[in-house]
């Protein structure tokens, strides 16, 4: 495209961990850390007029943090010019307007009430999301059970442990590829055979389809209809961009089911290895502005 072609939404939709961090290792409730070349070319797109889209599976809590992905945004004046939306697309971390409140009461300033920004998370919900609820109290030990049961030796600290508000996640004690891809495809299994059985009986209420992704430190699972596409609908929504306008979008993510991003024709996805591979596309696409 030539450099003075002027589009009004240019976005660059981004996954975290795997992609903009220097690391592929993903640890629950660590907070991941954007390596130091991602926040210096993550700078030069929004000087060439993209908004910067941050979706990740990981919950609010993770993101917001200390020393976490908000916090560092802000130290690098990134965060006026991004969106971040944590649990796949459900939770978008923002700010509010309020009165500021000392010692329970009002605060004024020259006769007017002092208005903050104040962290809010804006939630969405999406289809059978009261029913996950239960799913959450009660399915969740059926699938553990199920995986013990099959001989699976689970880490009695996270077992029970949801990862976001939508996804179920499962450790090995003693992390192995080819036993946690056993227990992915065994889990697949497990939960396909319980949703039958909810369709017939339906236990828990409406039956949710569930899928197993193998995420590198265990497994987690979380509903077929949730995904990172939500975050790119979501953040499409909030700049105002109707299905027929035109935009310029990027989105990058380092598995197969990053790419629901590309929810649009226009949207270009890349999946990448690691943040070496994602700078290295990611600078030859600046140069195209």
């Amino acid at each position: 495209m030539p450099k003075n072609t002027f589009t009004k939404y240019k976005f660059l939709f981004l996954d975290i961990d795997g992609v903009i961090t220097p690391t592929n290792e993903f640890i629950p409730d660590i907070p991941p850390r954007i390596s130091e070349e991602s926040i210096k070319l993550l700078k030069e797109f929004t000087q060439k007029g993209f908004k910067l889209v941050f979706i990740t599976a990981r919950s609010s809590v993770e993101i917001r943090t200390k020393h976490g992905v908000e916090e560092t945004l802000k130290k690098f004046n990134l965060l006026n010019d991004s969106l971040i939306y944590a649990s796949s697309g459900l939770e978008h971390l923002t700010y509010a307007h309020e009165f500021k409140i000392k010692n329970n009461k009002l605060v004024f300033k020259k006769g007017d009430a002092v208005i903050t920004l104040k962290p809010v998370i804006k939630r969405e919900t999406f289809a059978h999301l009261d029913q996950l609820m239960l799913y959450k109290m009660f399915l969740g030990n059926d699938i553990r059970n199920a995986l013990k049961y099959e001989g699976f030796k689970l880490r009695s600290a996270r077992e029970k442990r949801l990862l976001t508000d939508t996804r179920f996640f499962f450790e090995l004690e003693e992390n192995n590829t080819k036993e946690r891809k056993r227990m992915a495809k065994e889990a697949k299994r497990i939960v396909n055979s319980l949703h039958e059985s909810f369709k017939k009986t339906h236990k828990y209420g409406s039956p949710v389809e569930l899928e197993v992704i193998d995420i590198g430190a265990g497994i987690a699972i979380e509903p077929r209809e949730m995904g990172k596409h939500l975050g790119v609908l979501r953040a499409l929504k909030k700049e105002g961009v109707m299905p027929r306008d035109k935009i310029i979008a990027y989105a990058f993510g380092d598995s197969n089911s990053d790419k629901l991003m590309k929810i649009r024709k226009d949207i270009i996805f890349f999946k990448v290895k690691n943040n070496k591979e994602f700078l290295r596309i990611a600078n030859k696409l600046l140069e195209k502005y």
